[in-house]
């Protein structure tokens, strides 16, 4: 018996009455991963991407006549629907013409044709398309009741369509209505997360059926849509159809509430569950015990240390004897998944090196991306990704966005008399970021690579690790975002030498790097070709990225708002945001669309606003953000001595570079077209090539950095002498010699600097060393030795050393002492050392 799979998602449509399906595409992907994962669904897995009307009839006959008996078929349509005068269902191919759609679009009988003349017994449909309901319903009158037996194997000749909604309910919304949103739909979402987290499991028996799927879709779907109504019908079915296995629950003799609460993402619930089992662990029952055993073994190891600590207590408590060691923990203590965790502005994304190859993992919801929002609430709960985002207009004094722009900067807020600094809550996001890959994995983890942008200062790279230690994290390098990016593209490129420029546009940083890849041949200790990658130059702009764009949509919508009604909306913090959430979707759809209607219902006193924006005037609106664009392109090509022409490849990183202007200003610069293809996930897997090399996985890569801003420290003329210059590779350790200005100095301050100013004054201070114990000598005559040592997470060591009588000062700046520095002591100042001799007592 095969198991066979086909999807067909259209995204691209001819006809402008279509608009753009960008969550289309994501549906293929989500579903096309979990499907085909052998311990779920083990589908042979087909996608037919962007089909004209020949192309799907053909692929779905193909599909339905070349079937066995006993093969189990599912056929998932993520299109438009359109109903005709009569109310007959239509699927829209990429050439259907609106007004013509008897010739030109998918008649719904024709599926229906193609489902009942199959030989295949076993045949469910899922249609993600607007008024699906209605085909459903169609075929519910020929056929039996909405019903199916789901208690015994199946036995029979049966038929069941799922549908998204039974009217226009826009199945392609996000779930912030963004109809334009590059992520899978609700319906698609609520399907890839029962089947991957093994939620659709309702009865924990280790299978899903249809019944089951359905019933889950339906209560996710109506959950976060109340207007949308999944629909079910049944044709011909006796018994159960079995769709996938539950990886996560097998056969249980604990009840299966509690086991599956045992899985809830929520530390409480899972210590509740340790109550339960402490009452069950003096069963009379040794079948109940030993389960209640085994659950408990598996709380111990719990990414949770409290939930661990709590469980290991119990166990140890009762007597069990020795712990055992979960195949997941053995795992790790042989070195582990090499993971790497690309923390965005906007989304952030976890991936992991297996084998030769890097996959990203999935969230809660079958994600690839994960929105970086957090939110408290008023229970005292954080929210993070889409369930943060969701609440956003409702409680925005306590959800925190663009989070990751703050780090370093010693800001902080207060919530409930609980002060909450930029770390604590990119703590909370990483620790949900790395609990979701945990139950992906299915193994722990502790260790990681995270990537920062290459602008990046070391105040904010140090506050992004400490970041990750609040989430219980052990940090194993600190990596740019344009070298993460380098890496998964030299990864699969071959052999040529080449020069690569990476233009990394996020949503709110911008980074330049001019990276150069090399190829060496075999090694005994190296199969295939070893990736050399260099850093040559690193420029940016911290304050610039895709939220700018979007900020400029937003402005131009409040302006033309106030002077239609006469209402300003900067004061209402709710309008204010869902203004954004309009103007990024604006900005979405303008990539693939030449115009697009912005509309947001009721936005104050009872006003709507509706306004068409064109790319045109889009790109109007930000001609000046695409001219910031050029000023690092032109200065990494300036540091590194490297003219334009040499460059042989443009790469686009980040979610802001789809748009067409970006794309038009490269092609503009080089003449040729930039690559797009590390969009979106080419820094989280470059990440977890590094975590792979650092672990000893992969030995065909290596990497060279470099330090992005110069340092030094301050002279007594309070001008920057520059130790370490911008983007000398690291690591590296550089000395130098200084002296007292005073006659019988004693001490003497170095206060160290980043930038690249000569005043030092315009420059970023970033720690203080103090000296104490010099011998009283005239100025000029004390030598001391200045030493920057920088290691491969740009970690700086700055040490201060009296070559009279070895006192040693010295500092590690990190976050802490990039915002507590001190202030400038004059008579504590220290000068350059003249050359020759020093001047006579």
């Amino acid at each position: 018996m095969a198991r066979r799979c086909l999807i067909i998602a259209n995204q691209h449509y001819q006809d402008p009455g279509f608009a753009e399906l960008p969550g289309a595409a994501e549906d293929a992907v989500a579903l096309s991963d979990v499907l085909a994962q052998t311990d779920i669904g083990g589908f042979e897995v087909t996608v037919v991407r962007d089909a004209g009307a020949l192309a799907f009839r053909r692929s779905i006959e193909s599909f339905f006549q070349h079937a066995d008996r006993e093969d189990l078929l599912w056929l998932h349509l993520s299109c438009h629907g359109m109903k005709n005068r009569d109310n007959r269902l239509f699927l829209v191919a990429t050439d259907t013409e609106r007004d013509f759609l008897a010739s030109t679009g998918i008649d719904s009988t024709f599926i229906s044709d193609q489902v009942e003349s199959s030989r295949s017994r076993q045949v469910v449909v899922f249609l993600d398309c607007c008024y699906s309901g209605a085909y459903s319903r169609g075929l519910r009158t020929r056929s039996a009741a909405d019903s199916v037996d789901v208690a015994e194997a199946f036995d029979g000749k049966g038929r069941i369509v799922i549908t998204a909604s039974n009217a226009l309910q826009f199945s392609h919304e996000s779930m912030t209505t963004s109809r334009a949103a590059a992520q899978p739909s609700i319906f698609t979402q609520a399907i890839v997360q029962g089947l991957a987290t093994g939620d659709a499991d309702l009865d924990l028996d280790g299978r899903i059926s249809a019944g089951e799927l359905y019933d889950y879709i339906y209560r996710e779907v109506r959950t976060q849509l109340p207007n949308q109504t999944p629909t079910r019908s049944v044709s011909s079915a006796e018994g159960t159809i079995l769709l996938a296995h539950n990886a996560r629950v097998g056969a249980s003799k604990l009840p299966a509430e509690l086991v599956k609460t045992s899985l809830s993402p929520l530390g409480w619930q899972r210590i509740g569950v340790l109550h339960e089992l402490e009452n069950l662990l003096g069963s009379r029952r040794e079948d109940i015990r030993r389960a209640a055993e085994d659950l408990l073994a598996q709380l111990a190891a719990d990414p949770d240390r409290t939930v661990s600590a709590q469980a290991r207590a119990l166990w140890f408590g009762r007597g069990l004897g020795e712990l055992p060691v979960p195949a997941a923990v053995e795992s790790w203590a042989d070195g582990g998944h090499p993971i790497g965790i690309d923390f965005g502005t906007t989304n952030s994304a976890v991936a992991v090196y297996v084998g030769d190859e890097c996959r990203v993992l999935p969230n809660e919801f079958g994600n690839r991306t994960t929105p970086s929002v957090a939110a408290l609430t008023a229970d005292g709960d954080w929210l993070v990704g889409e369930r943060a985002k969701n609440q956003a207009v409702t409680n925005a004094a306590r959800t925190f966005s663009a989070i990751k722009l703050r780090l370093g900067s010693g800001w902080s807020t207060e919530v409930d008399g609980r002060r909450l600094t930029a770390e604590d809550i990119a703590g909370v996001i990483l620790r949900h970021l790395v609990r979701d890959a945990e139950r992906a994995l299915q193994a722990g983890i502790h260790q990681v690579t995270l990537t920062v942008p290459a602008y990046f200062g070391l105040p904010e790279r140090r506050a992004l690790v400490e970041s990750a230690e609040k989430a219980g994290l052990t940090v194993q390098r600190v990596l740019t975002e344009p070298n993460a990016a380098a890496l998964a593209y030299g990864l699969a490129k071959g052999t040529d030498e080449q020069i690569v420029m990476v233009l990394d546009l996020g949503g709110g940083t911008f980074d330049v790097s001019l990276i150069e890849l090399g190829f060496s041949p075999d090694r005994p200790d190296s199969p295939g070709n070893l990736v050399i990658a260099s850093v040559l130059a690193t420029s940016g702009d911290n304050h610039l990225g895709g939220e700018d764009w979007d900020t400029r949509i937003a402005d131009w919508l409040m302006t033309r708002f106030e002077t239609a009604h006469g209402i300003d909306l900067r004061a209402d913090a709710a309008a204010l945001r869902r203004l954004r959430e309009a103007a990024e979707r604006a900005k979405i759809e303008l990539s693939a669309a030449r115009q697009t209607a912005i509309s947001v219902p009721y936005l104050a006193a009872g006003l709507s606003l509706d306004e068409q924006l064109s790319r045109g005037h889009f790109e109007h609106l930000t001609a000046d953000l695409l001219t910031r664009i050029k000023i690092p392109i032109e200065a990494v090509l300036r540091d590194s001595g490297t003219a334009l022409e040499d460059v042989d490849e443009v790469l686009l990183v980040g979610g802001a570079s789809r748009m067409p202007a970006i794309g038009g200003l490269v092609t503009e610069l080089t003449g040729t077209a930039p690559r797009r293809g590390l969009i979106p996930d080419g820094v989280a897997l470059g990440a977890s090539i590094q975590a792979a090399v650092l672990r000893g996985h992969a030995r065909d890569t290596l990497l060279s950095d470099a330090v992005p801003w110069s340092l030094g420290i301050r002279i007594q003329d309070g001008t920057f002498a520059k130790l370490i210059e911008r983007n000398t590779t690291i690591p590296t350790k550089r000395s130098e010699l200084f002296t007292t200005v005073e006659d019988n100095q004693t001490s003497l301050q170095l206060h160290v600097f980043q930038g690249e100013e000569d005043d030092v004054s315009r420059n970023l201070q970033l720690a203080t060393v103090t000296l104490t114990g010099i011998e009283r000598a005239r100025r000029g005559v004390p030598r001391i030795e200045v030493t920057f040592d920088i290691d491969a997470n740009t970690t700086v060591h700055v040490t201060a050393k009296d070559l009279a009588n070895g006192n040693v000062k010295w500092v590690v700046i990190d976050a802490e002492a990039a915002r507590a520095v001190a202030l400038f002591d004059p008579h504590a100042a220290v000068a350059r050392l003249a050359s020759g001799p020093p001047p006579k007592l």
